[in-house]
């Protein structure tokens, strides 16, 4: 019963992550943070070998055995389902938001950032000097990518492949979007779209996955020992990348009033309704982050 329940907890942080993953501006890195999951997802990950494949291209299948079985797949199926779940789910909803309400939307996606910001500041072990450098040169990073204006790129199999690279390699790094990444570079509606129509657009899928899963295992392993060997700066530089990337729901927010494609004006009941999405958002990872303090505390008893 006790790992029915850890499955089940795991499937559902997955889906946090999956919903995060497909909003620009949120990263499924910090929902992975703020439950409690990231370090054994980095660590995960990394236990993927990409030599597994070169293995069972070769036929050696008693090598890609012995990697395969280092592989903590007992977390990663049920988070990768959860994510999956969320990812097919949410896609067309959340596009839906974003066109229809972005005022709305994007301050629930303030709420989530700042709250988040706060909580992985309160983890940084030891507070210095290279700790805020770190700080301020991650938010004058998230500013100025944020900043940039979305540039024309084809939909070739090739550039598919790299922004899944390049995307998924930011949504494990909290505080920086892969899907406003995409956004960037072109693709975002594209890769929704490609979801909308399954099964003719599966080849799309299929390119995109294979990027984002090279991407993946190789970036994990420079994460992981950046946390390991300077970890009080890692999280510092984390920090001022979600505090960077506060920039875009800001923009949205002070000028969705002047944007004649979007049909929002501001008075009292249009204020109160964004202020309020903007404080759930924040009530929602305090909460996720007390459910993560009782766990880690129900763990320490258990030891």
């Amino acid at each position: 019963m006790r790992v029915i329940n850890r499955h089940l907890i795991l499937f559902l942080k997955g889906m946090v992550m999956g919903f995060a993953d497909v909003i620009p501006g949120v990263s499924g890195g910090t929902m992975a943070l703020i439950t409690g999951i990231y370090e054994e997802l980095v660590r995960s990950i990394k236990s993927l070998d990409l030599r597994i494949i070169s293995e069972l291209l070769r036929g050696d299948f008693r090598g890609a055995k012995s990697r395969l079985a280092h592989v903590n797949f007992r977390f990663l199926i049920p988070l990768a389902l959860g994510i999956g779940v969320a990812l097919f789910a949410g896609s067309q909803f959340v596009r839906y938001l974003l066109n229809n309400f972005p005022p709305h939307t994007y301050s629930f996606f303030f709420g989530l950032i700042i709250a988040s910001a706060v909580l992985v500041y309160l983890e940084i072990p030891r507070l210095g000097p290279s700790v805020f450098v770190a700080s301020v040169f991650g938010g004058a990073a998230a500013v100025l990518l944020v900043g940039l204006s979305q540039a024309a790129f084809d939909h070739g199999l090739a550039f598919i492949a790299l922004s899944g690279a390049i995307a998924v390699c930011a949504m494990i790094l909290p505080g920086i979007s892969g899907a406003f990444l995409l956004l960037l570079l072109g693709q975002y509606e594209y890769i929704l779209d490609a979801v909308a129509n399954l099964p003719g657009s599966y080849y799309i899928l299929i390119v995109f996955g294979l990027g984002a899963a090279i991407g993946l295992a190789l970036f994990s392993r420079v994460l992981s020992y950046a946390l390991e060997r300077w970890r009080s700066v890692t999280l510092g530089l984390l920090v001022g990348l979600m505090v960077g990337a506060l920039r875009k729901p800001v923009e949205v927010l002070l000028y969705s009033s002047s944007d004649a494609s979007i049909t929002f004006t501001w008075n009292l009941q249009s204020t109160l309704a964004v202020v309020g999405l903007g404080l759930a958002g924040v009530l929602i990872v305090v909460g996720l982050g007390l459910f993560r303090r009782r766990e880690v505390e129900s763990e320490g008893m258990v030891e």
